[in-house]
């Protein structure tokens, strides 16, 4: 602070260093501990929230978390895995990140208090009069659906009961393939999430030629990074990163940048 003569004291000039550090130095994350620094991330092409590793289009989900552990120091490892087989290998150990998670299909995974986003459950099909309004509206039509995704249990009841009335798919392009089957008419109807619909239909050709024919009331699941059980303390380690990184990503509007690229809206509340 300035003395009677108008000249900074010692301990005024070592304030404004101090402040001047504090501004414009860049921020310092600690460096993964030894062991930490390899993450190994698993999901099946599920744009735009997973997509090609490597690309320049790996999917929203994907490029939040590179950016998360990435800036930390963590080396990520994405690969791209029928559905199936990732959440084995997130189980396993063998992976350590599930991506797209859910908490009511693996309660035993590790979880971030902090959701990616949120899915919808619709049904589409290619004929405009046809309207979904509950379960028995699947009673007269071919459903194709993706071994392992979560779906409501009144769906996986009535799998059970009457297998002939649907078709499964599986593998790492499974979504896309099972969109190619209702275009060719081999199944009259297909559920998923509203933007992975759209971001296909646009992929194929098929924009304005699918219809949206009703949502479930209880298909509607929050989407989170899952890490694997197998290693707890590492899993909630990198849980608690994810988490102050995803709410630092979304307090600052960076989150607002990859959205926009991919098309989606931040449908998450800010804590």
């Amino acid at each position: 602070m300035p003395t009677m003569d108008g000249k900074f004291s010692l301990r005024g000039r070592c304030l404004v260093c101090l402040l001047a550090c504090c501004l414009f130095a860049p921020i310092l994350w600690p460096r993964p501990a030894a062991g930490l620094e390899r993450v190994v991330a698993v999901s099946d092409s599920w744009m735009p929230y997973t997509g090609e590793p490597n690309s320049n289009r790996e999917g929203y989900a994907v490029e939040v978390l590179r950016s998360v552990l990435e800036e930390r120091g963590f080396n990520v490892e994405y690969r791209e895995l029928p559905w199936k087989r990732a959440m084995h290998e997130v189980l396993s150990g063998r992976a350590d990140i599930l991506v797209c998670a859910t908490r009511d299909n693996l309660p035993e995974l590790v979880f971030p208090g902090t959701p990616l986003g949120r899915a919808d459950l619709c049904f589409f099909t290619l004929d405009r009069d046809w309207r979904f309004a509950g379960p028995d509206s699947l009673a007269e039509v071919v459903t194709g659906f993706v071994q392992g995704y979560d779906y409501p249990q009144w769906f996986e009841d009535d799998l059970g009961r009457h297998p002939g009335r649907f078709h499964a798919l599986h593998g790492g392009d499974a979504f896309a393939r099972m969109l190619a089957m209702l275009a060719e008419g081999r199944v009259q109807t297909i559920p998923g999430c509203s933007a992975v619909v759209d971001y296909y239909a646009r992929l194929a050709g098929l924009e304005g030629k699918v219809y949206m024919a009703g949502c479930s009331r209880d298909g509607c699941h929050e989407l989170y990074f899952g890490l694997s059980p197998a290693n707890r303390p590492r899993s909630v380690l990198l849980a608690g990163i994810l988490d102050e990184g995803m709410h630092i990503m979304r307090t600052t509007g960076q989150l607002d940048h990859l959205l926009l690229k991919y098309g989606l809206k931040d449908r998450v509340e800010v804590r």
